[in-house]
C-alpha cells in the first residue's frame, strides 16, 4: 500500500522541498543531506507500520494476532481452544492383567491415545476402557479398529479394538473467530436476548455454532442446541459444559437446556464420465471437501438466526441439484451419468433437530 514510501524517496521529496534562497545546500553529505536522512527514515518506517492499523481496525480471518487482540481487548471475545476425542477400546488377555492408566495406544499414522483409568482383565479375557486423544483436533475422530500399536506391548495383554472415535475438534479458526466479532458488533447482546446465550455458547470450547430458540417450552424458557467445530453433533462432554455455562451466567428466573442435534447423514453415489487429467479418486476427493463444505454452510445458516418460538424454527432442506452441480463443477468432470443423495434424486428434508453431516461418497466412472 506504501511500498513507494522508503527511506530514499522520501528524503529526496524533502530536499527537493528547500527553497535555494534559503541558502541551504542540498548535495550529498551537506548539513541538510545529512540532518533530513535520519528523519526520513523514521517517517518510513511509520508507513510501514500503517497497514498494521488497518488490520486492527478492520479485522478479517487475514489479521492474524489482531483478531485476538480485537476480541479479548473491546468485546471479551477469546479463542476457543480445541477438545480432545474419546473412544471406548476393548481389551483382551490374561485374567489378571492390569493396564495402567495412561498407557499410550497408536494408531498407524502416529497418532496418541491414553487411557483413561486403569483396567484390570477379568477371567472372562475381556474388559472396556475409554482412550483419549493426547492431543487435541479433530484428526483424532477416528474410526473404528485404527488403534494397531502400542508404545510398550503389555504382558498379558494379547489384543486390543476401538470404537470410532469422537469429540475432537480443532482450535478456533481464524475465520471463526473474527465471524464472532463481527456478529457482537452486529448484533448486539443485552443479558436476556438470544444473541446474549448464543454468545455463551460459543465461548465454550469445542462448540462451532449454536442455535437458540428463546421460549422453546413456553415463557421462561430457552433452548440452545450445539455443534461441534466440525458442525457435527457435539460431544455430550461439550453440551455438558454448555449447560454448566449457561447454567452459571442465566438470569434468574430463566430455565435454559442445551443439546446436540440429531445426526442426518447424507451420502452420495455418482457415476461420472472424467477426461484423461484426473481420476475417480481424486474426484471423490474433492466431491467429499465439497459436500462437507456446503453442508456446513446449510447449518451455519439455520444457526445463525435467533428463533422466538419452536414454530419459528422450521426444517431445511440438502438441495440435490446444488450436489450435482458441486460434482459437475470439480476439474475433469465431463459429465455425470447418474447421481442420488441418500438413494434417490430428490431434495433431503433435514428437520429442526437434525444436522446434516456428511455420509458415504462414492464416486465410479
Amino acid at each position: 500500500m506504501f511500498e513507494d514510501r522508503t527511506q530514499e524517496n522520501i528524503k529526496k521529496e524533502i530536499l527537493a522541498g528547500i527553497q535555494p534562497d534559503t541558502g541551504l545546500s542540498t548535495l550529498e553529505g551537506s548539513y541538510a543531506d545529512a540532518t533530513v536522512g535520519p528523519v526520513a527514515g523514521e517517517i518510513s518506517e511509520l508507513y510501514k507500520a500503517l497497514p498494521a492499523v488497518v488490520s486492527m481496525l478492520f479485522i478479517d480471518e487475514t489479521s492474524g494476532g489482531y483478531i485476538d487482540l480485537v476480541g479479548e481487548t473491546y468485546f471479551g471475545i477469546t479463542r476457543r481452544p480445541g477438545t480432545k476425542a474419546r473412544c471406548s477400546v476393548t481389551l483382551t488377555g490374561d485374567p489378571g492383567t492390569l493396564v495402567p492408566a495412561q498407557t499410550s495406544f497408536l494408531t498407524a499414522t502416529g497418532l496418541e491415545f491414553v487411557l483413561v483409568d486403569a483396567v484390570s482383565i477379568p477371567e472372562g479375557r475381556t474388559a472396556q476402557g475409554t482412550l483419549e486423544a493426547a492431543h487435541e483436533g479433530a484428526a483424532y475422530n477416528i474410526g473404528a479398529g485404527a488403534i494397531v500399536s502400542m508404545y510398550i506391548n503389555l504382558p498379558g495383554l494379547a489384543s486390543y479394538t476401538n470404537e470410532e472415535a469422537s469429540g475432537g475438534t480443532d482450535t478456533e479458526s481464524d475465520a471463526a473467530l473474527a465471524q464472532r466479532i463481527r456478529e457482537r458488533r452486529q448484533k448486539p447482546i443485552n443479558g436476556a436476548n438470544g444473541w446474549q446465550y448464543r454468545a455463551w455458547a460459543l465461548e465454550v470450547a469445542g462448540v462451532g455454532d449454536a442455535k437458540v430458540v428463546e421460549l422453546a417450552d413456553g415463557p421462561g424458557t430457552v433452548g440452545v442446541t450445539v455443534v461441534d467445530s466440525n458442525y457435527a453433533p457435539a460431544s455430550p462432554e461439550i453440551v455438558e459444559a454448555v449447560q454448566e455455562a449457561l447454567d452459571a451466567k442465566r438470569p434468574v428466573g430463566a430455565t435454559v437446556t442445551a443439546a446436540a442435534p440429531r445426526e442426518q447423514e447424507i451420502s452420495v453415489s455418482a457415476v461420472v464420465v472424467i477426461s484423461s487429467a484426473t481420476t475417480a479418486e481424486t474426484v471423490k476427493a474433492e466431491l467429499e471437501v465439497r459436500l462437507k463444505e456446503y453442508l456446513s454452510s446449510l447449518v451455519a445458516g439455520k444457526y445463525g438466526t435467533i428463533y422466538y418460538g419452536p414454530e419459528e424454527d422450521l426444517a431445511y432442506t440438502v438441495i440435490y441439484n446444488r450436489i450435482l452441480a458441486l460434482l459437475l463443477t470439480i476439474d475433469g468432470v465431463e459429465n455425470a451419468t447418474s447421481l442420488t443423495v441418500n438413494g434417490g434424486t430428490a431434495d433431503v428434508t433435514v428437520q429442526p433437530d437434525e444436522v446434516p453431516t456428511p455420509g458415504t461418497v462414492e464416486v465410479t466412472i
